[in-house]
């Protein structure tokens, strides 16, 4: 059997290397593999949580040192344990078999059985299953079987790993909130493997919900906070972000109010695992990922701040606070910053640093002083936490030796560790690395209330706003002000105004679009004119079986590989009756706005000029929960500034028209006498296609001397040839980062570096791209050709005007007979300005239909649709239950009304449970229908369900199933069993 329950009448033994007496309370704990000094381990951590050596234990160690194995796994392994607010359950997560025979190598060794969700009667040792590998695809992004990922019939799509469900934190109300990949997501430009999503349900397994569809990246470890909300951290390589960012943000158990917590502005550290400690402050643990096995530095912030502070600091690095590390003996204390720092962020251990490097020799100018992970509360403000001596990290830099040797310390009242001295020791047996220390205590001992506070669960009820009737399956999202921002790169080039140099052989003398920033050349807040919102979808795994996508699990390319959808282009200038402009509380002219979006559809923002060309970009992926409202970002990017209250702006007025994004698309025009105008387009969202609009422009304008014998510009755009399924056109045009077409850059590295796709596209920045200056007629990047130097020979940096410095060096326009100043006369605006979306779309291909996949590629509606029942609400309903209400709508290719399913397993208008219900729903406008009842339900503690699925007409089907009761249920009852006091 591949692991034993052991039973309360277990024999005791004697912990090694552990001091008895050190806290007066039981610690559940994972004793995980070690295989001495010379040998690594496998510890899970952002870069794959899904890995980890086979044969880890759960522990239960007593105050006397004496312990017992809870769970004894052979080929198994425990992870992520979690005690209940009451102390009496234990809750983890169980890999069922991750021996080496038991993981897919073609797949990041992801096990091929997964992981399941239990929890652990602590007093009578009984045992429940929460989860069992439930499988939930996008239905139309492939074919599957929805009982079987692993290996179906080689007619059906699969994943060729198992399902994991991890991370499982209690919640108040009896929830458990948690990660998984049930959806068969990867993330867009991988590094991680696979997508985790968060996930609320009740205790039992039932009311299953999917809170927060943004995370298209991954999210990992949700944590209660005592006000209730969950903080996680979230992989963040929205757009082309360094990969290996993770941030830590909180998120209401709802998935409404999503925040940052710890923003990913330091590359390319990541912050993961945290906990909250009895002072009310936060700890976070930062390590650079993959190559430490999560081990790192600890640090705490406090969860409040003082009125009127921001809370952030500011994106220049060098006006924040120095926090203090040792990365080496020679140097000894070496302070960092970065940029948004935490207010009140500060070392718990500034003994050892974070980074990819051995820690430091300590004192005796022997020993290393090791790193940390996992820090979890403990009574008293003290800090439990797991600590290994030696390196602690996985490169020999300069050395690896010895290999972890993870045990369990007590950082006493959470102080300052300046030595391993200062850790308190509770368990370290030299055989074994022990992880993840839990202290068995009630949440009241640690947090002076019984359990964290209860959020109100998604109420939808049509209080917030008129646009948002109740059980709405949209949201409403808008800003107070696009002039308060913080989209500047902290770090940034003085010959360049602060921003990114235009192709260095320098590394990181820039975080724009990077890490932090994100300007697409120079520009003022004048230049502000307009809004874009981007519908986003996640990419399915359809690595195996029909239709297969071999690159990244996609059949399009684009900079980011994430689809981009316009789902509307909001021009936010405002003017008084006299043309004089709005102005804002602050005396700015008035950019606020608001429009309504289908609810649980990933998105982001583009701030606009007049041409419609991207100034900056979130690169943060956001959503609107059904009935949501969310206005108080305070701004763009606006982390350390204090936000500017949409209350009083022109959008928060009765009076504003707010924008409905959900059937029409709004477009950005400028006439032929260069006067903005607005285009309304019938579709719900518009794609913008390198074959569909960017090629027959080409054809039509371009390649009469841009050929393979004219060859105008040594730019050959009818070259339609394939290389790894992209032709030629679009190669030279938007990926040949290695310039192996046309005339080369300057630089020494003879390639196209920071955001540069080629000498004619920068990726996401059509204004300072090459290509639209020729198209357009004119520099558009905020510079002028004289502001740096050019080589007058293509590509020769011996050209360079007074032998300048080739890293300072840019690309002019200068005006020709075929592209004039004013540009190109037989482009329409019309036609020039799609081109300008193409490239700040990351310059999207669609390649389905050459690799043999049609209608796999860009186009794909890769998400499923929105279906919300606000009525029964799950659980308890304090009033009458008389009607069912639900909420469908779609944001790309629409609701398939036909496949609407509604059933009950009771007794609706004399029909008989589980009869199909659809028939009876009654529209009640705007994606809304419900079904009366001709009498309310009965008040009973009777367990009914209201099951609902509907397709959109790509075929991705949603399904919910409520589970609810009319009258209050006894907790007894939702357990299966009584508990004895």
């Amino acid at each position: 059997m591949p692991y034993k329950i052991f039973a309360l009448c277990l024999s005791l033994f004697v912990s090694f290397n552990g001091q008895s007496g050190v806290v007066d309370y039981d610690i559940i704990y994972v004793k995980q593999p070690r295989f001495g000094d010379a040998v690594n381990t496998i510890w899970p951590e952002i870069a794959h949580p899904g890995r980890l050596d086979y044969g880890a234990d759960l522990m239960l160690l007593h105050p006397d040192g004496s312990e017992e194995i809870l769970v004894d796994c052979e080929v198994c392994s425990v992870t992520d344990p979690v005690i209940s607010f009451d102390a009496q359950w234990v809750y983890y997560s169980l890999f069922h078999d991750v021996s080496p025979g038991n993981l897919n190598t073609q797949r990041g060794n992801l096990p091929y059985q997964g992981a399941d969700i239990f929890r652990m009667h602590l007093q009578t040792r009984q045992i429940e299953q929460l989860t069992h590998g439930e499988f939930t695809p996008n239905t139309g992004a492939g074919n599957w079987d929805e009982s079987n990922p692993l290996d179906p019939d080689s007619s059906y799509n699969r994943l060729g790993y198992g399902i994991l469900n991890l991370g499982p934190m209690p919640l108040p109300g009896n929830k458990l909130a948690f990660t998984s990949n049930r959806n068969g997501f990867v993330p867009p430009r991988g590094y991680t493997n696979p997508n985790m999503q968060l996930y609320v349900m009740d205790v039992d397994g039932s009311n299953v919900e999917a809170i927060a569809p943004m995370t298209i990246g991954s999210a990992l470890h949700p944590t209660i906070l005592n006000d209730g909300r969950l903080m996680f951290s979230t992989l963040e390589t929205q757009g082309i972000r360094d990969l290996r960012l993770w941030a830590i943000w909180t998120i209401l158990p709802d998935g409404r109010q999503w925040q940052p917590l710890v923003s990913a502005m330091t590359s390319p550290n990541a912050f993961h695992f945290m906990t909250q400690i009895s002072s009310g402050d936060i700890v976070v643990e930062q390590y650079y990922n993959l190559n430490n096995n999560g081990f790192g530095a600890l640090y705490k912030f406090p969860i409040d701040r003082p009125p009127n502070q921001p809370q952030f600091g500011s994106p220049y690095p060098e006006l924040n606070p120095p926090i203090e590390q040792t990365v080496t003996q020679q140097t000894g204390l070496y302070p960092f910053r970065f940029s948004f720092t935490p207010y009140g962020y500060q070392a718990v251990t500034p003994m050892t640093h974070p980074g990819d490097s051995a820690a430091p020799i300590g004192s005796n100018n022997v020993d290393r002083v090791g790193k940390f992970t996992q820090p979890s509360a403990a009574p008293n403000n003290d800090l439990l936490t797991v600590w290994s001596p030696g390196p602690a990290n996985d490169l020999n830099r300069p050395t690896t030796i010895p290999y972890y040797d993870a045990g369990l310390y007590v950082i006493k009242n959470t102080e300052q560790v300046w030595q391993p001295e200062d850790l308190v020791l509770i368990k370290n047996d030299p055989d074994f690395n022990e992880a993840w220390p839990r202290a068995v205590v009630p949440w009241q001992a640690i947090h002076g209330t019984p359990e964290p506070a209860i959020r109100n669960w998604l109420p939808n009820d049509g209080e917030l706003n008129t646009q948002l009737p109740a059980g709405t399956p949209y949201g409403l999202v808008g800003s107070s002000s696009l002039y308060k921002r913080d989209s500047f790169p902290g770090r940034g080039s003085a010959d360049f105004d602060g921003l990114d140099p235009f192709n260095t052989s320098q590394n990181r003398v820039s975080s724009n679009w990077s890490w932090q920033g994100a300007e697409a050349g120079k520009y003022d807040n004048s230049d502000i004119w307009a809004i874009r919102i981007l519908a986003m979808e996640p990419n399915t795994h359809r690595r195996y079986g029909p239709n297969y996508a071999p690159s990244g699990s996609t059949d399009f390319y684009n900079h980011a590989n994430e689809r981009l959808r316009i789902m509307g282009e909001i021009p936010v200038r405002k003017e008084n009756p006299d043309g004089s402009p709005i102005l804002d509380a602050e005396g700015n002219p008035d950019t606020s706005f608001l429009v309504k979006i289908p609810a649980d559809t990933p998105f982001t923002f583009q701030t606009l000029d007049r041409k419609g060309m991207v100034l900056n970009m979130s690169q943060t992926w956001h959503q609107v929960r059904p009935g949501e409202v969310r206005t108080d970002c305070g701004g763009c990017h606006a982390h350390s500034q204090q936000p500017l209250d949409f209350a009083g702006t022109a959008a928060s007025l009765p009076d504003y028209p707010v924008w409905d994004l959900s059937k029409t698309t709004p477009f950005i025009k400028v006439n032929q006498q260069g006067d903005n105008e607005l285009e309304n387009r019938p579709e719900k969202v518009v794609d913008v296609e390198f074959y569909q609009d960017i090629r027959p422009i080409l054809e039509n304008h371009c390649v009469s001397c841009h050929n393979g014998n004219q060859n105008a510009g040594n730019l050959n755009l009818s070259d339609y040839s394939l290389e790894d399924h992209l032709p030629g056109d679009y190669r030279r045009l938007a990926k040949d980062e290695s310039a192996d077409y046309g005339y080369p850059p300057v630089i020494h590295n003879g390639v196209w570096r920071q955001t540069n796709a080629s000498r004619y596209i920068r990726k996401f920045q059509s204004r300072r791209s090459l290509l639209i200056w020729k198209v357009f007629g004119e520099r558009l990047d905020g510079w002028l050709n004289s502001d740096h130097p050019t080589a007058t020979i293509p590509g020769d940096p011996a050209s360079i005007p007074g032998g300048a410095n080739p890293n300072l060096a840019d690309l002019d326009f200068i005006p020709s007979a075929a592209h004039p100043a004013g540009g190109m006369s037989g482009l329409s605006n019309e036609q020039k300005m799609i081109i300008a979306r193409w490239i700040d779309l990351g310059a999207p291909i669609d390649t389905a239909e050459v690799r043999g996949n049609p209608g796999f590629g860009w186009f794909l509606d890769d998400l499923k649709p929105t279906l919300s029942i606000s009525l029964p609400r799950p659980n308890y309903n304090e009033k009458p239950v008389d009607l069912i209400r639900l909420g469908l709508a779609d944001a790309n290719s629409g609701i398939n009304l036909s496949t609407l399913s509604i059933k009950a397993n009771f007794m609706v208008n004399n029909l008989p449970a589980e009869s199909e219900l659809s028939g009876l729903a009654v529209s009640n406008g705007d994606g809304i229908y419900q079904i009366p009842f001709t009498s309310a339900l009965p008040i009973d503690t009777t367990e009914r369900h209201i099951r609902a699925e509907v397709a959109d007409h790509q075929g991705n089907i949603k399904r919910v199933d409520v589970r609810f009761y009319t009258g209050n249920p006894d907790i007894i009852f939702i357990d299966g069993f009584e508990l004895t006091p």
